[in-house]
């Protein structure tokens, strides 16, 4: 299906039907009429049932002059009709152009295949439809008196309605010439024997020959600049990491060098050596990147010169491999020509080929292609090391050896830092040549030679020779010393002279060392601006991609920073610059963004102190004014695209749409502006919710998915999304808007990766029903298609069983941002899930049709690769381990096979060789804090160390248990592992803990004991290291004093039966255990045990507004304040009343404390202090069985119940809270006992609930009732309350079911909700009104949906006896529940412990 952008079919703006009155015409132009209205009846039939390319072509022609025809019915010289009848005799004439070419093949090489025709035969029917509205509208004229323009228009609308024809049949006809030109280059070859043939016949037919000659040659040019543009189009979809090399780095300065770089010429002139890999390794700031930059200048000179990759820890994309060979790919295209056409038949082979391994995309993108040269080709990569992963610098280094062994005219020149993880993978190679530590130090006296070079020629006019060569010494063989220095001295952003500067450097303390220079850079600067100067580097530290001068401006300018980005490369032009090409600022070298991330730590002894929390806030905040800019902000169909006919990487001038229409600013804050939100502090997330909120709306957000759709942002944004997910800061709404897009980009990532245009008309009708871009969007776009069937309701939850192991599954870890599920299990395999879908995802991809689109390829099925989820295959026997690095990019595992493995979290590739030294299965895995360490335990009773980047073993194995060690965990700071052992091994029993220090393998002080017969099960840290949690086999919990070793309380108590299984949560509150029966949750610190202090049934319990406090009252006469965060008892009770007390509230400020009680009394209290405030409140012979304060605190109404003395004893009434004065009559109307009141939110009406089986709604004001009382309960109505937004009620009554009620017309509102197995007592909502909690003497308290009255979860059973009262916390993330125990519980809100 082909549509425009905003589809809006010509049917839609004429009428199509056929009028029956064509069939008698009146007049001549009606006769006219109806004749061409017959000519045009059978084109669609016989076009659609004709194989011949000429009968859609043909079809076409005689529509086209039938709706001209037409048109010369109607009178207008409007400008508008004239062009479009000018434009419809173009398109007939060439239409009649191609008939006459194709008129002259034979009919053999005329046949189409369906998939050809198709389009052309859509295009036929388009003309006619426009044909017969056309007709239609001059039939209704006909009968109008307005005439026909006037009925066609409405008046003004003419000129309007006429160009989005002229538009729509534009978009049609160019669908319909793309279609024939596919046509045509498929049938080059045929063209081509056509030639030959008739050459044989030239004697019998010269002039047709001629003819057909100049037809042929004309196709052949034709065809020959569409494949051009199919292989260059093809390649286009290869995304480019857009840092440019020469931007930042040069060559070498002539002269300099000369040993290094002949080394290097050598090494790549020899065609016979063994080695294809050249690796240089030097220390930062020694000139790697200037000598790669002049190898590769030679290499380009002899055409030699594939491709450069220089990563760079400033960019995003540059310090990741996710573009790195398809960069490479695009390079190797544009320098070698003949071998463009293969790489781009890999890409239209395979158009997902993003998505593949990089070793998939090496083998399609680079060694295929290279087959077909045979010349020598180079490759420069350049500062490895800057590649931020070193799970990804070591799985490229795996495909890099791999592509030097398969392609044997490629040779790779390589250069990096010292790092262990490249050490690893290319110290052992034998087909390296390798040059180390050559760039710097004194020991090379070239290296010196080369320096003084540099020095003299930069500075010969600066400084005297003596000062000269003491700089040189100074700079002790390392350049960016030198260089920078240079930079220094030569800078004409300064008042100091360059002899000041001199002896600057000359005064530091160490030679050659470069953070003493960077040091000297801001002393050189006013002191008085190095707080603007701090907040503008922060911000360049901040930024994931290098920002244009003028957007740099403009961030300054719109977060009150008074600075501008040319005065600070000015001041700073020795570490920073910019680029004259790409008015890109950027810093000189890295070793100075390190400088300043050092900066970044407070306290840290250095000039300069860098706020880089502050400084992504306030990217965030210019992303957001990016986003909302009038001129260059978000907007709909942002780069123009005519047709949705096209997918992205068809469009031939999208680069130069997307440079035009979408700003640098913009393509930046639509990539980064989720990752700034994310990196930024509590408050600045606060400060932005409101921005963020309108960014969501879904016009702006579709608006930047489109951005995203043209610049292949899809995978960051989805990354994005998860990162700030996890802040729950921010309002539940926004929560639920951030998860909903992420579902949306997750759902529908292949129409939107594809085209932009298919946001709209391929994903947002097929959106669940239910969801908020689903709503909101198709108000918006009205046009698009409209789905009536089978359309999901919402997105789908997380099923309740993942399936996909053949076998029992033994662990399962989660990522630590959620997003990801690891399982091992006896199947010998692993398998990674998404945490939100629990879809399967794996390391191998499957090919699937998911449609029909037309392309330059004549095939008309697009396949797209997709993963399908298959599972990690490596281990030889069960798994049963499994740990997630700290950053979730990887996987460790361990096996029976004795054996620990390393996996890519992202592909499923594995990730080097295992991990070999156990000598009996691994138990347990797990990842050290900063991720650079590995520990594993095993049945062999030993611990063993693992560098996590080289998995080369640190240091010899842990020895002191006795048996099987089953529990391992790392303390905080990552400098003390935790073990735990069990069971009996080769004849010993252990059931011990022990502590070892990481860094010498030496364990920390004595053993702590567990029970002689107790295995270790789960271990771990609290969050300040200070205490240790274990879990044992039989159903006990302890926690240890780590540092001393003591038991810290009596053991938690639980099951009766053998654990099979426990975990710790991270934060130690919490244990999960598996058993026999079931699973529990236990508290470890008893944060949730009974609050006990009342000696009678506990009647009601609330928060205060702050969720700070807990307020309770009971039957024993007495209120009582509680701390919310620990459950310990604030002051004495509040005494007074002098029986029980069936009600207490706090006001809304929080201020006061409002107590009702069966002494006939109502009482305030001070809400700090608990002092009594007042007199009571009386109520003369009538108990008091509720109370509350109005919205704003200046009312409190009351329901009391006089015994034994009828109706009329049964009263509501109304109370000035600060005078204590009753205000009005009371309220009369119940028959029965009122047991229950509440306000209104906006404090306009009163609900009421009674032992009458009957709820009333009263006015608040005039004390009138508002309709009739509400009945559909079978017993007394105990509770009643106001939804937050005032427009439903709950109820709960003796008939142990729970009702709604709409607020403003008394209906119940669907079933009642059953449940609990007693009546129920009391209800309250969750603050947005999305759960209810109810509470029963039955002795449990129950959460429901309130939009779906479906229980949530099991019932929360703790309390022994009845529950009597239920609240929820202000923020909804606690329950509080009394009971007739006498105690109150506190439950978690979503797990209900």
């Amino acid at each position: 299906m082909s549509r425009s952008i905003k589809p809006k079919e010509v049917q839609g703006n004429i009428d199509s039907s056929r009028s029956s009155s064509l069939a008698k015409p009146s007049t001549s132009k009606k006769n006219q009429v109806a004749h061409t209205t017959a000519a045009v009846l059978g084109v669609v039939a016989d076009a659609s049932e004709a194989s011949d390319i000429l009968a859609p072509l043909k079809a076409a022609c005689r529509a086209t002059k039938s709706i001209l025809e037409l048109m010369q019915a109607i009178e207008s010289n409007q400008e508008e009709w004239v062009n479009l009848k000018g434009r419809l005799k173009e398109f007939m004439s060439a239409i009649e152009g191609q008939i006459t070419l194709f008129e002259t093949y034979p009919q053999r090489e005329r046949l189409v295949e369906e998939a050809f025709s198709r389009p052309l035969i859509h295009y036929v029917e388009f003309l006619e439809k426009t044909h017969d509205a056309v007709a239609e509208r001059i039939a209704k004229r006909s009968r109008s008196k307005f005439g026909f323009l006037k009925s066609f228009t409405k008046v003004k609308i003419d000129a309007g309605e006429i160009i989005r024809l002229n538009g729509s049949i534009n978009d049609r006809h160019m669908q319909f010439m793309e279609a024939l030109a596919l046509f045509t280059a498929s049938h080059v070859q045929i063209v081509k024997e056509n030639v030959q043939v008739t050459k044989d016949t030239v004697e019998d037919t010269q002039v047709k020959v001629e003819i057909t000659k100049v037809n042929v040659e004309a196709t052949k040019a034709h065809v020959e600049k569409i494949v051009t543009g199919v292989d260059a189009s093809a390649i286009l979809q290869l995304p480019m990491v857009a840092f440019v090399a020469s931007s930042v780095h040069r060559t070498c300065l002539q002269g300099t060098r000369e040993a290094v770089l002949q080394t290097i010429r050598v090494w790549a002139h020899d065609d016979k050596s063994p080695e294809p890999i050249f690796w240089l390794c030097d220390i930062a700031g020694s000139g790697k990147s200037t000598v790669a930059m002049s190898a590769a200048q030679i290499w380009r000179t002899e055409g030699i010169f594939g491709g450069q990759f220089f990563f760079s820890l400033t960019s995003s994309e540059g310090s990741t491999t996710e573009k790195f060979w398809s960069t490479i790919a695009r390079e190797l295209a544009q320098r070698m020509p003949e071998l463009k056409p293969h790489i781009a038949r890999a890409v239209e082979q395979n158009p997902a080929i993003m998505r593949s391994p990089l070793q998939e995309q090496l083998q399609a993108l680079i060694i295929d292609p290279l087959r077909h040269r045979q010349q020598r080709v180079i490759l420069v990569i350049d500062a490895i090391d800057e590649c931020k992963s070193g799970a990804q610098r070591k799985e490229l280094l795996d495909t890099i050896t791999v592509a030097a062994r398969e392609a044997p005219n490629l040779k790779l020149f390589i250069t990096s830092r010292p790092d262990p993880v490249i050490e690893t993978a290319l110290g052992p190679l034998s087909i390296k040549a390798e040059l180390k530590d050559r760039l710097h130090g004194v020991n090379h006296p070239d290296n010196i030679d080369d320096i003084a070079a540099y020095v003299h020629q930069y500075l010969c006019d600066v400084l005297s020779l003596d000062k000269r060569q003491r700089l040189i010494i100074k700079a002790s063989g390392l350049f960016i010393w030198a260089s920078t220095a240079c930079r220094m001295l030569t800078s004409e952003a300064t008042f100091d002279t360059p002899e000041i500067i001199y002896e600057r450097l000359i005064s530091v303390d160490q030679t050659g060392d470069i953070d003493d220079v960077y040091d000297l850079v801001f002393q050189r600067a006013d002191p008085k601006s190095h707080a603007t100067m701090c907040s503008m580097l922060a911000i360049l530290l901040a930024a994931f991609e290098p920002l244009t001068m003028g957007d740099l401006d403009d961030l300054f300018k719109h977060n009150g920073v008074h600075g501008n980005a040319k005065a600070l490369v000015r001041n700073l032009g020795s570490v920073l610059l910019e680029d004259p090409a790409t008015k890109l600022i950027q810093f000189r070298h890295p070793t100075f963004v390190e400088y300043l991330r050092r900066c970044c730590i407070p306290h840290n002894h250095r000039q300069i102190l860098i706020d880089i929390s502050n400084a992504h806030g306030q990217a965030a905040s210019w992303c957001f004014k990016r986003f909302k800019s009038r001129s260059e902000g978000l907007k709909f169909n942002i780069c123009q695209i005519e047709s949705s006919f096209h997918l992205n990487r068809e469009i031939p001038d999208l680069d130069a749409r997307i440079s035009k229409f979408i700003s640098k600013g913009l393509r930046y804050a639509s990539s980064h502006w989720l990752f700034h939100l994310a990196e930024t502090g509590v408050d600045w997330r606060r400060r932005l919710e409101k921005e963020l909120q309108d960014i969501l709306q879904v016009s702006y957000a579709l608006s930047w998915v489109e951005i995203l759709s043209f610049i292949a942002g899809l995978p960051r944004a989805i990354a994005g999304l998860r990162a700030i997910a996890g802040h729950k800061e921010l309002a539940e709404e926004t929560r639920n808007r951030l998860k909903e897009i992420r579902q949306f980009l997750v759902a529908f990532s292949v129409p939107i990766q594809e085209s932009a245009p298919h946001i709209y008309i391929s994903a947002l009708p097929f959106t669940p029903v239910r969801s908020i871009i689903h709503l909101e969007g198709l108000k918006k776009h009205k046009n698009t298609l409209s789905v009536t069937q089978g359309v999901e309701e919402t997105y789908p939850g997380r099923p309740s069983m993942l399936r996909g192991h053949n076998n029992t599954v033994t662990v399962v870890s989660f990522s630590p941002d959620g997003s990801q599920i690891a399982s091992g299990s006896c199947d010998n395999t692993l398998r990674l899930w998404d945490g939100q879908t629990g879809q399967p995802l794996g390391a191998h991809s499957e090919v699937m049709k998911i449609g029909s689109q037309p392309s330059h390829s004549p095939q008309m099925a697009r396949e797209l690769s997709l993963s399908l989820g298959s599972p990690l295959r490596g281990h030889e026997r069960e798994v049963v381990a499994v740990a997630f690095s700290p950053d979730g990019s990887r996987v460790v595992s361990g096996s029976y096979d004795s054996t620990v493995r390393l996996w890519n979290a992202d592909t499923g590739q594995q990730l080097g060789e295992p991990l070999q030294g156990h000598d009996s299965t691994v138990t347990v895995v797990a990842f050290s804090p900063d991720g650079s360490c590995i520990v594993s335990s095993s049945w062999d009773r030993t611990l063993r160390l693992w560098d996590s980047d080289t998995g080369h073993p640190l240091g010899e194995p842990l020895r002191g248990h006795r048996s099987a060690i089953r529990a391992v965990a790392f303390s905080p700071d990552g400098l003390t592992i935790v073990s735990g052992s069990s069971g009996i091994t080769s004849g010993a029993w252990d059931y011990t803990i022990r502590q070892w220090d990481v860094k010498t393998g030496q364990p920390l002080g004595d053993p702590l004991q567990e029970d002689d017969t107790d295995d270790v099960r789960a271990i771990r840290f609290s969050s300040d290291g200070s205490e240790i949690v274990s879990a044992s086999s039989k159903h006990k919990f302890r926690v240890w004093d780590a540092y001393t070793g003591q038991l810290l309380r009596k053991p938690l108590q639980g099951h009766e039966d053998s654990v099979y299984a426990v975990a710790i949560s991270p934060d130690v509150s919490r244990i999960v255990s598996v058993f026999l029966d079931g699973v529990r949750l236990w508290d470890v610190e008893s944060v949730l045990p009974p609050l006990r202090g009342h000696q009678n049934s506990v009647h009601a319990v609330n928060f205060s507004p702050d969720g700070s406090r807990i307020v309770s009252c009971s039957y024993d006469n007495t209120v009582r304040l509680w701390n919310a965060t620990t459950g310990q008892p604030l002051g004495e009770p509040l005494q007074g009343h002098d029986s029980a007390v069936t009600a207490a509230v706090f006001s809304p400020d929080g201020s006061r404390i409002l107590s009702g009680s069966w002494d006939n009394t109502i009482r305030i209290w001070d809400g700090e202090t608990g002092r009594a405030l007042g007199e009571p409140l009386r109520v003369d012979m009538a108990q008091i069985n509720a109370v509350c304060f109005s919205p704003d605190g200046s009312r409190i109404v009351s329901a009391s119940s006089q015994l034994y003395s009828g109706p009329s004893g049964h009263t509501i009434r109304l109370w000035d809270a600060e005078t204590g004065q009753p205000q009005g009559e009371p309220l009369r109307g119940h028959q029965n006992s009122i047991k229950t009141v509440a306000f209104s939110p906006d404090g306009s009406q009163i609900v009421s609930g009674s032992s009458d089986c009957t709820i009333q709604l009263w006015d608040a004001y005039s004390g009138q009732p508002l309709g009739e009382p509400l009945r559909g309960h079978q017993g007394s109505i105990n509770t009643v309350v106001f939804s937050p937004d005032g427009s439903r009620i709950v109820s709960g009554s003796d008939d142990k079911t729970i009702r709604f009620w709409d607020a403003e017309t008394g209906l119940p509102l669907g079933d009642p909700l059953r449940g609990h197995k007693s009546g129920v007592v009391a209800v309250a909502f969750s603050p947005n009104g999305s759960r209810i909690v109810s509470g029963s003497p039955d002795g449990t308290v129950r959460l429901w949906d309130t939009e779906t009255g479906q229980s949530l979860g099991e019932p929360f059973l703790g309390q022994t006896k009845g529950v009597w009262s239920v609240a929820f916390s202000p923020d909804g993330s606690r329950i509080a529940s009394g009971s007739l125990d006498g105690t109150i519980r506190l439950w978690d809100a979503e797990i209900g412990v």
